[in-house]
């Protein structure tokens, strides 16, 4: 699988709201082409059912 360059931050704040019991919102946001889309992918990939 791909590997994210200083990506590991973000990975573990994905997890970390993914897991709370409380409802959480994430907005992510950036300059284009910077991987937003690749990232959310990634983090979900071993999300799935």
């Amino acid at each position: 699988m791909l590997s994210f360059v200083d990506r590991e931050a973000e990975l573990a704040t994905m997890e970390r709201l993914f897991c709370s019991e409380s409802g959480s919102l994430l907005i992510l946001y950036g300059r284009r082409r910077v991987g937003k889309t690749a990232l959310i992918q990634h983090f979900l990939a071993d999300k799935a059912r």
